[in-house]
């Protein structure tokens, strides 16, 4: 099934993406479980959707989000809805973009705010800090640009940041995952670890040092 669809995308030119189908991660916090967040890849007219639920309880509070992000063809973002649930309050935040612009709601803005791409690069993603959507995303997406450097929108902010990536060679394999797993690594504006499946580009853990935070799949 899995061959069929990879032959199919490269047949049809279009980049090759995560299969359709659920995706479960159990989420940790200095060691300590905090929650669960899933991604659902269903196929939209433009290109891959993805919705994400998630529920945590940090530090006593219970948090909870869903958000849509949409796909053109070539991956590039498309739109992006957010609704999340703090115990003081639920924003809505949201992104629609163009190759050279986006326009952004967030929850620290009272105004739409319109951003461009930073200098040096030709793309732009969508990842909201602490959700799974966007960064389930990103390695079908650098893979398909074969560029080290892109746009990351983060949508509760309405900021714009150059992401940067980094040299994987110094980094361990963390323990459990598959010897084929291969690591995507993020210097910059924030270091993140993505160790995913090269056949399929799923992502198999997500980690976020400076948080101490990690999601893992669950099969």
């Amino acid at each position: 099934m899995l061959a069929s669809l990879l032959l199919a995308a490269i047949a049809s030119g279009a980049p090759a993406f995560p299969p359709a189908g659920s995706y479960s991660y159990a989420a940790s916090y200095n060691g300590e479980a905090v929650g669960k967040w899933s991604v659902s890849v269903k196929s939209a007219q433009a290109g891959p959707e993805i919705d994400e639920n998630s529920t945590a309880s940090l530090m006593g509070m219970q948090l909870a989000a869903q958000a849509v992000l949409t796909l053109s063809a070539d991956l590039s973002p498309m739109r992006y809805d957010g609704h999340y649930r703090t115990p003081n309050q639920s924003p809505n935040v949201s992104v629609s973009l163009t190759p050279a612009s986006a326009t952004v709601v967030g929850l620290m803005t009272s105004q739409a705010q319109q951003l461009s791409l930073g200098a040096g690069t030709r793309h732009f993603v969508v990842i909201e800090p602490g959700l799974l959507a966007g960064l389930f995303a990103l390695p079908a997406q650098l893979a398909s640009w074969k560029e080290p450097t892109v746009t990351w929108i983060t949508p509760t902010s309405a900021q714009a940041q150059v992401l940067t990536t980094g040299s994987p060679a110094s980094q361990p394999r963390p323990a459990g995952l598959s010897a084929s797993d291969v690591l995507l690594s993020i210097a910059s504006p924030i270091a993140v670890s993505i160790w995913y499946d090269p056949a399929t580009l799923v992502p198999d853990q997500i980690a976020v040092p400076s948080q101490n935070a990690v999601l893992t799949r669950v099969r």
